[in-house]
């Protein structure tokens, strides 16, 4: 393998190592993507990006594709005899259809991303249990668990009423503050 190596020319030798780099990085990232370890936060990011403004096209695993691209096509071409300026010109080439092939495979994907449609407006009138403390008074949020929509939720919640409301206690949700904060009120008054 070394002599295989070291019989390329120093450029073929920078592409390749590019390309190996590269492939490796993007390879353990997606497999971490899959295992769970990262990802979520990207994929979320990626998924309120305005679509038309092109901020979905570069990103960590379009640059790596890039770059595996580039690596391996300008190898590929140094060994076949090309110049350093064609076979560079080329891998670019190359390496911008990796980006862009890579860009559109990950926005469809997550369009594929299930939102569950869940409309948070739909739990007016809801009793939940709080699962962490809701400071009363609406002097800080907590957490409210209950069913939406046929699905178990812990949703940010708010409370008006003047005692805190502590864990396992019942409340009703009485209103929607912004998009996916619940205010509450107890079920039943001390």
């Amino acid at each position: 393998m070394t002599a295989c190596w070291q019989s390329l020319v120093p450029e073929s030798q920078i592409f390749y190592a590019i390309g190996i780099v590269s492939l490796v990085a993007l390879l353990f990232q997606m497999l971490l993507t899959i295992l769970g370890f990262a990802g979520a936060h990207e994929a979320d990011i990626g998924a309120h990006h305005d679509h038309d403004s092109g901020s979905w096209l570069i990103n960590v695993r379009t640059v790596m594709a890039f770059m595996s691209g580039f690596g391996w096509a300008g190898g590929i071409l140094m060994n076949r005899g090309y110049s350093l300026g064609p076979a560079m010109a080329r891998a670019i080439v190359v390496g911008a259809l990796f980006l862009f092939g890579t860009a559109v495979l990950v926005r469809n994907l997550l369009k594929l991303q299930s939102s569950g449609n869940l409309d948070y407006a739909n739990a007016i009138g809801t009793v939940g249990t709080v699962y962490s403390t809701i400071l009363g008074g609406d002097k800080g949020g907590g957490q409210l668990e209950l069913m939406v929509q046929g699905r178990l939720i812990t949703a940010e919640a708010r409370t008006q009423s003047s005692p805190d409301l502590k864990p396992g206690t019942k409340a009703r949700v009485v209103a929607l503050v912004g998009q996916s904060t619940f205010l509450v009120e107890p079920l039943s008054l001390p």
